[in-house]
């Protein structure tokens, strides 16, 4: 397809030439060769269709598409390591070294109408959720329980039918290698308002905890508000206050200390201006952890001063315009792997762009097997 498009394109310029009177006329300069796509070393791993596929660079700069062999998964996410990918199929939680192939599988008893799995930075522990509770599996599958679900009865005035409600419990979202945040309910309040037609009511949660892992148990911090990170790099954390209608806050952790202090992570002394809503995503460099503001629409990346949270107003880097909505998340493993982390893949308009954020410049990729929904989600070494 991509052949026949560009075999097209030279007819019709062959037909505007051949219809004024007579030849072109001699001497008229050449129109300029266009410029050669950037290298892209290793392989681009992409949700494209229905499934995973790898996209190999071809000696005309172009990127082919074959078929991933973990393209049936019902969840997936790659480790920043860029080899290594955790995945569910159905109830069963694995994990396969995508550079040498070998595959575990590390429990059977995963839910399957949640989308909670999440591998930790260092790729050696996975949260998931189970029916009932929040766990984390480790690589020699031992499962941990970070928290369980509350149930309460509760009827009308203390007589007739009861109801039984079940606490919130919300997915795992990795801090570093040993921490973990979630939503959770500490306890069941004493009365619970529900809808009349309501058969399994929930209690929303009341606090965001953090559970620290290492010891022989988990143990939980309870913070007095509501945060949820959306991005971390080293001890920095992006977060807002559990919506998406907030502004987004940039803190770096001091301690777990840090867990119980009023507005830590999402107070107004840590907000960066203008990000309310969900069209803005803060995105760190992987090692230097240098933070930049992406705004979905026009597809800026911005400088942010980390002291100050001011946004530089001159964009670093603009994604080209065309196709749907391009949404970049913090996501490690779409840069460039090292040594030089400085360049994501993202797919714009049914191509790969290759964004270098030092220099500023964004290059396109002709790519088989893209559509408008395609998605980057690692770069190979």
């Amino acid at each position: 397809m991509r052949r026949r498009y560009v075999l097209l394109a030279v007819l019709v310029l062959g037909l505007a030439g051949c219809g004024s009177s007579g030849s072109a006329k001699a001497g008229a300069s050449a129109a300029p060769s266009k410029a050669p796509p950037p290298k892209v070393p290793g392989k681009l791993l992409v949700m494209a269709g229905n499934g995973l596929k790898l996209l190999t660079q071809e000696a005309d700069g172009h990127l082919s598409s074959a078929s991933a062999e973990l393209s049936a998964v019902d969840e997936y996410e790659v480790a920043a390591d860029h080899r290594t990918i955790a995945y569910r199929k159905g109830g069963v939680i694995g994990v396969r070294d995508l550079a040498d192939g070998t595959d575990k599988q590390l429990a059977k008893d995963s839910a399957t109408n949640k989308l909670c799995l999440r591998i930790s930075p260092d790729a050696k522990r996975i949260s998931y959720r189970r029916v009932e509770d929040l766990v984390v599996v480790d690589l020699a599958g031992k499962v941990t329980v970070l928290d369980k679900i509350r149930k309460e009865k509760y009827s009308i005035g203390g007589v007739g039918s009861a109801t039984t409600a079940s606490s919130e419990l919300t997915c795992g979202e990795w801090l570093d290698a040993t921490h973990v945040t979630f939503d959770r309910r500490k306890s069941m309040p004493q009365s619970i308002t529900v809808d009349i037609t309501a058969t399994s009511p929930v209690v929303d949660a009341d606090t965001t905890t953090v559970a620290v892992l290492g010891g022989r148990s988990p143990k939980l911090l309870d913070s007095p508000g509501m945060w949820h990170p959306t991005a971390t790099c080293g001890n920095w954390v992006a977060a807002n206050n559990g919506t998406n209608k907030d502004a987004l806050h940039l803190r770096q952790r001091t301690g777990d200390g840090d867990v119980a202090k009023t507005g830590f992570f999402a107070g107004a002394d840590v907000a960066l201006p203008g990000t309310a809503g969900s069209t803005h995503a803060v995105v760190f460099v992987p090692g230097s952890c240098r933070p930049l503001l992406y705004t979905v629409e026009p597809r800026t990346f911005q400088a942010i001063d980390p002291a100050t949270r001011a946004v530089t107003a001159t964009p670093a880097v603009t994604l080209p315009s065309g196709g749907s909505k391009v949404r970049v998340y913090d996501d490690p493993a779409i840069w460039q792997p090292a040594p030089n982390p400085q360049a994501l893949a993202v797919a714009v308009d049914k191509q790969i762009a290759i964004v270098d954020v030092q220099a500023g410049t964004v290059g396109l990729v002709p790519a088989d097997g893209l559509d408008a929904a395609s998605l980057v989600v690692a770069w190979l070494p």
